[in-house]
Order: C-alpha cells, then sequence, then structure tokens
C-alpha cells in the first residue's frame, strides 16, 4: 500500500533519508526537488524520451498544496506536445506557491 500512497502524493517520501540516516538533515521542500529533477529530465529528453512519460510520475508532487491543481493541469495539458521541454515543468512549478 505504500507504493500506491507514494505514487499518488510521492513528497510523503521526502523524510525517508532524514529518518533511517541523517537525523540531522533536512529534506528539500518540493520546488527544490524539482530544480534536482531538471538535470534528469533534459538528459531524457535528448535520449528520446517524450516529456509526458516523465511528467506523469510526478503529478502528485504538490499533492495537497495550494496550486495543486494548476500544477496538474499545466503539466497534463502541455508534456504531451511536440518539442515540449523543462520549461513546462519550471512554468508548472511557477503556478504553485512556494
Amino acid at each position: 500500500m505504500l507504493g500506491r500512497a507514494a505514487y499518488q502524493n510521492p513528497f510523503i517520501l521526502a523524510e525517508v533519508d532524514r529518518l533511517y540516516y541523517d537525523a540531522n538533515s533536512k529534506p528539500p521542500d518540493r520546488h527544490q526537488i524539482v530544480e534536482q529533477l531538471l538535470p534528469y529530465v533534459e538528459r531524457k529528453l535528448s535520449e528520446g524520451t517524450p516529456l509526458n512519460r516523465i511528467t506523469r510520475h510526478i503529478l502528485g508532487l504538490f499533492q495537497g498544496r495550494p496550486g495543486a491543481r494548476r500544477w496538474r493541469r499545466h503539466l497534463s495539458e502541455n508534456a504531451h506536445l511536440p518539442g515540449a521541454g523543462v520549461e513546462v515543468i519550471v512554468a508548472a512549478a511557477a503556478l504553485v506557491a512556494p
């Protein structure tokens, strides 16, 4: 059941490293996670992976936060378009309050 919960709201795993490995570390916030994800997305895009195959796994990142619906909608409406790149993710993140 944890797998289903994590897929719907992946941020629930943000505390795992702190809990099990480094009690003094602070987990990144959701916007930091997006920033850290961008190089991976760029690499996968350069390999020919369509953006929507990546973004479908991060739709729930802002689950329960103000602006989460705008985040999901922007990704859903734009990630499948030809030539869609990391700018789609950046623009979607800008729709969610920090």
